[in-house]
């Protein structure tokens, strides 16, 4: 079985073993190599792909010598200088097949043979400051928003024994990380608890720690760390009451823990519009209160919080950094939200600065009660609201994606839903519907709602083999057509 678990996922499992036998401690040290992968090459030659991983929040510097060392023939500029955060491809060498090349760097070393993991193509090409996602606004991709783990057993995703107080071993079920390689970006609006009136995740202070127990959230930490693992871009959908200040430390955090060859999408809340929300009265109430300009206060005051989150972002990573993607969203199916957001926009009391999102998204789900409706009136449908707020988004030259969408037959209740979302049938729907919406104007990412769940998810749990899930089948058929990415399952 293929796996897309690459990159950060073996930097982290290689870490594991970089340590010096001799060193019971170096799992603590603030600087460690890694084998990244190994290539063959002829006459019985190995090249080694070297990444680090730096745990401070500071550039870190180690001469060439005794401190700094490697065996074998090293390629390209060994470093001297060494930033925050993992990198994966720092420079290479190449040895002997029989014998082994090893990298010691400030007393911890690191050693590749013939039994480290294979370079894929696209790690053999990769450079260090390479983004290996396609770009928001591409041809269509997919990507995967999470369930709640209220509605989920948290086993489905972490082993039953995880430990995390301890950086190592990996928490996550093996399946679950095999599961996610069609996707190129992961949404996690529920382990954000974005929806919640009352969300400790909105304070720092209160937010869910990575030493403890998993719930109900899900530490910034531990998502981070599941798109390093598996090599996907890092979709935020930061909590409505957050402070300015917590739009800088997320920021900082995810700058000094994402990947480097990750994109990070940063969205202010999750669906403003949506009146069952409590961010939507919360920000309706907030924009009367301020007098923001506009027949919205609610978009209005959307607008003026995105645009101040993205700020926070570009403050720390830079102005027009390609690795932040700014999101405004806004409702499917009307282009009134959309309008209201763009006025704003353009008004000087909300944006100052003149702020732009890089994408407008929407959630152009596919409804319908049996698989007849869902391929007919539902998909027609869901086309309809594409064309319709593509219009508005090309207004301001901004191209239109999907943060979430995909079947929805709720109202069947949750045994009908259930008994839809395994019906043989569904699987060509999937199979045909991300080139139909492409065809109808939206751009990836598309973000199915969700990998997994009752109902809404292309598998109802964790774990369930293609085969005993159309939906997820029906992408697969997709992407062997197209071949954006090699499945798996």
């Amino acid at each position: 079985m293929a796996t897309l678990r690459t990159l950060a996922s073996v930097a982290a499992l290689t870490l594991c073993h970089s340590a010096s036998a001799q060193d019971p401690a170096a799992e603590q040290v603030p600087l460690r190599p890694f084998v990244h992968c190994v290539e063959a090459l002829p006459g019985s030659k190995l090249r080694a792909h070297w990444g680090y991983f730096n745990r401070t929040k500071a550039s870190l510097q180690h001469a060439l010598g005794t401190d700094n060392r490697v065996t074998g023939q090293a390629e390209g500029q060994q470093p001297t200088q060494f930033q925050p955060g993992f990198v994966m491809q720092a420079f290479s060498s190449v040895f002997d097949a029989a014998g082994t090349s090893t990298w010691t760097l400030a007393g911890v070393s690191a050693t590749a043979d013939k039994r480290a993991h294979a370079c894929s193509p696209a790690e053999r090409s990769a450079s260090p400051t390479q983004l290996i996602n396609p770009a928001p606004g591409s041809a269509l991709f997919l990507g995967a928003n999470f369930w709640s783990l209220h509605w989920q057993p948290v086993s489905e995703y972490f082993l039953p024994q995880a430990n995390f107080a301890a950086e190592r071993p990996a928490p996550w079920q093996p399946r679950f990380l095999d599961e996610l390689a069609p996707y190129r970006v992961l949404r996690f609006m529920d382990w954000n608890l974005t929806n919640d009136a009352q969300n400790p995740q909105s304070n720092w202070t209160t937010r869910q720690a990575p030493g403890q127990a998993q719930g109900d959230a899900v530490a910034y930490e531990w998502q981070i760390d599941l798109c390093n693992r598996t090599g996907k871009d890092y979709w935020l959908t930061v909590p409505h009451a957050a402070t300015p200040e917590y739009f800088t430390q997320l920021a900082q955090l995810v700058s000094e823990k994402l990947d480097p060859r990750l994109r990070v999408y940063v969205e202010w809340s999750n669906e403003v519009w949506n009146g069952s929300f409590p961010q939507s009265s919360d920000a309706r109430a907030k924009g009367a209160q301020l007098r923001l300009p506009g027949k919205d206060p609610a978009m209005s005051y959307q607008v003026q919080q995105s645009v101040r989150l993205f700020e926070a972002f570009a403050r720390v990573f830079g102005e027009k950094n390609p690795r932040v993607v700014k999101v405004l969203a806004g409702q499917a199916a009307w282009d009134g939200p959309c309008r209201a957001q763009l006025e704003a926009l353009q008004d000087k009391a909300i944006n100052p600065k003149r702020t732009r999102p890089d994408v407008y998204a929407i959630a152009p789900y596919v409804y319908g009660n049996s698989i007849a409706d869902l391929r007919g009136h539902g998909l027609e449908q869901a086309l309809g609201w594409v064309k319709e707020q593509l219009a508005c988004a090309e207004s301001a030259g901004l191209p239109l994606i999907a943060y979430e969408g995909g079947q929805d037959s709720f109202e069947l209740g949750q045994q009908g839903c259930e008994r839809l979302q395994r019906d043989p049938g569904i699987r060509a729907l999937y199979a045909s519907m991300p080139e139909a919406l492409a065809s109808a104007g939206l751009r990836g990412p598309f973000v199915h709602y969700t990998h997994s769940g009752i109902c809404w998810g292309l598998k109802v749990r964790n774990g369930d083999h293609a085969e005993a899930s159309p939906k997820y089948q029906g992408l697969l058929d997709w992407l062997r057509r197209t071949k954006s990415v090699k499945p798996t399952r």
